[in-house]
C-alpha cells in the first residue's frame, strides 16, 4: 500500500541530559532555544512543514515552553501544516521514575497538554522520556485527548545502573493499538503506537544512525511495505540540540530527503484520518 513517515523533533537540550550540572545549570535557555525551533520550522519547509514537535516538560522546565514566544512558535508550527505534542521527562536523568507512577504522570501529562490547549493548539500525541511507556499511561493518554503515542523503538531495552528504562522487545514494526494489558502488544485501547521506523539494527534515529543506515532502513521499509498488505506509518525522531550546526541541520535535511524518496510526509492528524477510514473498512 503505502508508505507513511512522521517527523519528530524531542524539543529537549544538551545540558538538561548533564548529570554533572546543578538542577539551576540544566535549565533552558530561552534565547538559544527560541532560535533552534525558528531552524525547525525552516528545515521542515522541505516536508510541507510536516513537523510533530514535542513540547519538553520535567522538573527544570515544567512551563518554560508555555511562554508567550514559545507558544507563538507552537502556533506557527500548526499554520504550517504541523503539529506540538506533549513530552514528559522523568524527575530522575535516566531513570524510569514517574513514568509509570500514575499519579504523578496524570498531574505531569495533564498540565502540559491542558496548557497547549489554553493557547489554541490541539496536542494529540505523546512521548514518553527516554522513550519510556507503560500500560498505566493508557488511561491518563485517554483522558487528555492524546490519541498517539511515539515512544517505542522496536526491541528497545534499556537499563540504567541497574534500573528498568524502558522495554520495547517484540513491540511491532508498524503502528497499532495499544492493548492495556502489555505497551508492546496490539489491543483495542484508544491509543495507538506509532513506533520508529526500524530494520535490523539500524533505525530512522537521525541523531545516532548513519546516513547510510537511515537510506538502508528507509529502503528496507518501502521493500516491507510493498511486501506486507496495509499502509506503514513510522516515524523519524531527532532532538532541537541537534539543530545548532551547519553539519547536523545538513544531516537533518538529508535524512528527509532520503526517506522523501521512499515515502510521504504526513502529519499525526493527517496519520489518525488514515488509520480511521483503514479501520472503518475493515469494520464493513
Amino acid at each position: 500500500m503505502s508508505l507513511y513517515f512522521i517527523f519528530t523533533v524531542d524539543g529537549d537540550w544538551d545540558e538538561y541530559f548533564s548529570p554533572k550540572l546543578s538542577e539551576a545549570q540544566r535549565k533552558p535557555n530561552k534565547k538559544t532555544l527560541l532560535n533552534l525551533i525558528k531552524r525547525e520550522i525552516n528545515v521542515a519547509r522541505s516536508i510541507n512543514g510536516k513537523i510533530l514537535h514535542f513540547v519538553h516538560a520535567s522538573s527544570v522546565a515544567r512551563d518554560f515552553f508555555l511562554q508567550p514566544d514559545f507558544a507563538a512558535l507552537w502556533k506557527k508550527i500548526e499554520s504550517h501544516g504541523g503539529s506540538v505534542g506533549v513530552h514528559c521527562h522523568s524527575e530522575g536523568l535516566y531513570r524510569e521514575g514517574c513514568l509509570c507512577d500514575p499519579e504523578k504522570m496524570e498531574k505531569a501529562v495533564s498540565s502540559l497538554s491542558e496548557g497547549l490547549k489554553r493557547e489554541g493548539l490541539t496536542p494529540i500525541s505523546y512521548r514518553g522520556g527516554y522513550l519510556t511507556f507503560c500500560e498505566k499511561n493508557i488511561p491518563i493518554l485517554e483522558k487528555n485527548g492524546l490519541l498517539f503515542d511515539f515512544s517505542c523503538e522496536p526491541d528497545r531495552f534499556l537499563w540504567h545502573e541497574g534500573e528498568l528504562v524502558c522495554d520495547w522487545r517484540g513491540a511491532p514494526n508498524n503502528y497499532y493499538r495499544v492493548s492495556y494489558k502489555d505497551h508492546r502488544k496490539p489491543g483495542k485501547s484508544n491509543v495507538i503506537e506509532v513506533p520508529l521506523g526500524k530494520s535490523e539494527r539500524n533505525a530512522l534515529y537521525i541523531d545516532t544512525t548513519s546516513l547510510k543506515g537511515l537510506w538502508n532502513t528507509a529502503r528496507a521499509l518501502a521493500k516491507r511495505d510493498k511486501e506486507e498488505s496495509g499502509d506503514m506509518i513510522v516515524s523519524i525522531l531527532t532532538h532541537t540540540y541537534e539543530f545548532s550546526s551547519f553539519q547536523k541541520l545538513f544531516k537533518i535535511r538529508s535524512a528527509l530527503s532520503i526517506c522523501k524518496r521512499y515515502g510521504t510526509f504526513i502529519s499525526d492528524k493527517e496519520a489518525l484520518e488514515i488509520i480511521n477510514r483503514t479501520e472503518g473498512k475493515q469494520n464493513i
